[in-house]
């Protein structure tokens, strides 16, 4: 038998701004200045009065931090699948409030912070009818031919009876979603956490189902991993990549880019990572994409440039 994963076709996704050069790369990446994990503080001293007078709009930011390493250059300001593209204010705008990860390829790799928060199995017939369990991640098993065999669904709590051809539905906040899945093929072992799906008929929308779990790591995710927080500058996955903090993904920026290996970008230093952390506390929605960087707001009280 071969396990897969069924291909991932994420709609929000497609509002993903492209890779800096304009499409996806998927060659090499650059050589990493930082190793993935890397959490060593920005360099450099905190100098509020300074920070605020180098970087005083968004597109301070923008012009000065993030598109010069972006400009044209594969693989500088983001890691091959790695999202996002900060070569534009309007671009760093459009990343408020969409979740991260979306655009990873081998979704086994996605991190905890940006998993979903999954959809819910119901099983609706049999010994273990109202049992309700959220889907961690679903599998393609097929036979040595490349023949469907079975829908293998991993998910947050043990089934309380064995199922076999049970009846089951997929719900989303509460609600059945038909156009998502629903048969009676559903069968598992009392006690397992993996169930079958025998029928392909009853998953017509695999790729349509959040999965909480896709990186197997039995951390169920909660839905809330957004790429700008707004408000939030620790609950940022920009600000995480940026710091390297609690990821295991490649530090941003990275040091070296595959197509000039001659240019160079060092970490945020403590002043500009003050700057992107208060536009993400402080921000605004309603002041767009070239608005000042308000940095007296309640949020950014405590902001010292880490989220340490």
């Amino acid at each position: 038998m071969r396990i897969g994963w069924p291909s991932m076709v994420c709609g929000l996704a497609l509002a993903l701004p492209p890779a800096c050069s304009g499409e996806l790369d998927s060659g090499a990446p650059g050589s990493p200045g930082v190793d993935a994990g890397s959490s060593e503080l920005p360099p450099g001293d905190l100098d509020v009065d300074r920070a605020q007078a180098r970087f005083a709009t968004t597109t301070d930011l923008v012009r000065q931090l993030f598109a010069p390493g972006c400009a044209a250059e594969n693989n500088e300001c983001h890691n091959n699948e790695d999202f996002p593209d900060l070569s534009s204010e309007g671009n760093l705008f459009n990343l408020i409030d969409l979740p991260c990860n979306l655009g990873v390829g081998d979704r086994s790799t996605v991190e905890g912070f940006c998993e979903a928060l999954g959809d819910e199995l119901r099983v609706t017939s049999g010994a273990a009818s109202g049992f309700s369990s959220a889907i961690g991640s679903i599998h393609v098993v097929t036979d040595d031919a490349g023949t469907f065999s079975h829908y293998e669904i991993a998910l947050a709590d043990p089934l309380p009876q064995a199922v076999d051809g049970g009846s089951f539905e997929i719900a989303r906040d509460g609600q059945a979603q038909t156009a998502l899945g629903g048969g009676s093929s559903l069968s598992g072992q009392a006690g397992d956490r993996v169930v079958w799906v025998n029928d392909a008929t009853d998953l017509p929308a695999p790729d349509a189902i959040k999965q909480g779990d896709e990186n197997g790591d039995g951390v169920f995710g909660a839905g809330t991993g957004l790429l700008v927080h707004a408000g939030s500058a620790a609950n940022s996955y920009l600000v995480r990549r940026l710091l390297g903090y609690d990821s295991d993904r490649v530090r941003m920026p990275l040091n070296t880019n595959a197509d000039n290996p001659t240019e160079a970008n060092g970490l945020l230093t403590r002043d500009e990572m003050y700057a992107v952390m208060s536009w993400v506390n402080c921000l605004q929605l309603e002041d767009g994409p070239y608005a000042p960087i308000h940095y007296d707001c309640a949020a950014n009280a405590g902001n010292d440039g880490t989220v340490r």
